[in-house]
């Protein structure tokens, strides 16, 4: 919030001298719902999801497998190759999440750039735990979703 506030005042001050004095029009402030709008690009990529799946099994058993050794008094020889196993096919699948995070994230910023120019904002806040209230007038969520999607569109094999 206070991010916010600040940046809120700087444009203003810098605005007031930088236009020598002249009346500055306020700033046009928007918000968006980054974790809808991740939600939503993440179920539209077949591949992040089916990376995502994998990796929500393969944790869950990561954690069976180390409440069984753990109360195991024997050697699990058995269970601790799988644990091995299925340690570095979590780190593999890990890293291949975070490749698939950045493509979206690389979407969102374009899509949230394209929107913003659309808009002619000045900002543009996430909703999370910076902004506190804001008039659904000026949430530009949909916007980025839609933006997401052409993006989408125009870097799809078929549209080549």
């Amino acid at each position: 919030m206070r991010r916010a506030l600040a940046c809120a005042a700087l444009c203003l001050f810098s605005c007031a001298h930088l236009g020598k004095g002249e009346p500055c029009p306020p700033p046009i402030i928007r918000y968006v719902s980054l974790p809808a709008v991740y939600d939503f690009a993440l179920n539209r990529s077949r591949d992040a999801l089916k990376v995502k799946k994998a990796l929500d099994a393969k944790n869950a058993r990561f954690r069976e497998l180390e409440k069984a050794l753990e109360g195991s008094t024997r050697d699990d020889a058995a269970l601790r190759e799988e644990y091995r196993i299925l340690k570095k096919e979590i780190e593999d699948l890990n890293e291949k999440s975070r490749v698939h995070k950045h493509r979206i994230l690389s979407r969102i910023d374009r899509a949230v750039k394209s929107v913003a120019a659309k808009t002619n904002a000045d900002f543009i806040f996430n909703i999370g735990d910076q902004l506190l209230y804001a008039r659904r007038e000026y949430d530009v969520t949909e916007d980025v979703i839609k933006e997401c999607m052409r993006i989408d569109e125009r870097s799809a094999p078929e549209a080549r």
